[in-house]
């Protein structure tokens, strides 16, 4: 049975836990990634954890020239694609930016699946998707209402894929929808570290813990995580 796993954005927060699970499970990973938002430090952690070299190509999910060329050399099974842009403060600021990255970039990774006959997809969306819902929890099943350019990309690949499942039942495709992800690796080697302005809360705590960051303030009331003879404490 063909194991290869394509796994786009694999250097980052998910993709690279995914990675450690993949090889764990008897997979063989190659992961893509542009290195926008991630270390390749993550990947060398990740190679540690999973005792195994993982192939790497640096790329963007737009440049279709070179994503053919990495389906010529490696025959897939499936590919999980998580690379994508997912600041939802930027995303309202830069629209036309996110929907060529996320979708756009999404179709043209589609488009040389399709013509490789790769046609097992798992699709990283997101909770944003519901918008601002009308109970909680959210079950699966609840209105879509995206209220930013970012849950709205997301929204779209979701409608092309299901378009596309409908057009040839042979595609495998599932999506998920994340809601906000947090911690580490239990060995503490990999977890959330973004580059630049971290999007999650706990980056931002992380690097108070660490001493990146001084102290941490959130929203109306005033929580302060301080570091204090080392230890991090809060203060309200």
């Amino acid at each position: 049975m063909n194991n290869k796993i394509l796994v786009t954005g694999g250097v980052g927060y998910i993709g690279s836990h995914t990675c450690i699970e993949l090889i764990a499970a008897g997979y063989e990973v190659v992961v893509y990634d542009n290195l926008s938002n991630s270390n390749l430090e993550a990947l060398r952690r990740a190679e540690q954890l999973a005792s195994k070299e993982i192939t790497f190509i640096k790329g963007d999910v737009l440049d279709s020239k070179l994503l053919n060329q990495v389906f010529d050399k490696h025959d897939f099974f499936g590919v999980i694609h998580f690379a994508g842009l997912k600041a939802v403060g930027e995303s309202v600021a830069q629209p036309l930016r996110y929907y060529k990255n996320n979708v756009t970039g999404t179709l043209e990774l589609l488009e040389v699946m399709q013509s490789h006959n790769v046609k097992n997809f798992v699709f990283s969306s997101s909770a944003t998707v519901y918008g601002d819902p009308e109970t909680l929890p959210i079950p699966e099943t609840a209105p879509r209402s995206c209220t930013n350019p970012y849950g709205q990309s997301k929204l779209t690949v979701e409608y092309i894929l299901q378009d596309l499942a409908k057009a040839d039942p042979s595609w495998n495709i599932a999506c998920l929808r994340y809601f906000n992800p947090v911690g580490a690796h239990s060995s503490g080697l990999i977890g959330e570290d973004p580059n630049g302005i971290p999007n999650n809360l706990m980056p931002y705590i992380s690097q108070v813990a660490v001493g990146k960051l001084q102290q941490l303030s959130v929203f109306g009331r005033t929580m302060i995580l301080w570091m204090v003879l080392g230890y991090a404490t809060l203060s309200m």
